[in-house]
């Protein structure tokens, strides 16, 4: 099961199912090196999920990316609300291991949103 409240954008996912959502950024125009982060983290604040997309897919527009949950990314986690953010990227370092560590200027557009892992009813 999956849906997004439109009013709170609190995301409600069953615990191991997959899911897709585009974001879009309004009021700027992104470079090719430019990133989006997108977070996922549990109450304690730790980043269970993380990934990075790039914001100039010619299908999505300038802006705009597609946050992709696989079976494996929320397999392993415990039900219960997770708190998530976007913060976009401009001119990133990264550390030897590829990951994003800072950039010449961060941009967090909004306050950080929740989701609702549910627990999985039923057998496949």
């Amino acid at each position: 099961m999956f849906w997004i409240d439109d009013d709170t954008k609190m995301i409600h996912l069953s615990r191991g199912d997959t899911a897709s959502f585009i974001v879009r950024a309004t009021g700027h125009t992104f470079a090719e090196a430019d990133r989006a982060l997108f977070t996922l983290k549990n109450g304690s604040g730790n980043i269970v999920f993380e990934q990075a997309y790039g914001l100039t897919d010619e299908t999505l527009g300038n802006g705009a990316f597609q946050v992709d949950f696989h079976n494996p990314d929320t397999d392993a986690l415990a039900t219960g609300v997770y708190n998530w953010d976007v913060r976009y990227i401009l001119g990133p370092y990264y550390d030897e291991s590829g990951r994003i560590i800072n950039g010449d200027q961060v941009i967090t557009p909004q306050r950080p949103n929740s989701m609702e892992l549910l627990a999985v009813v039923g057998e496949v």
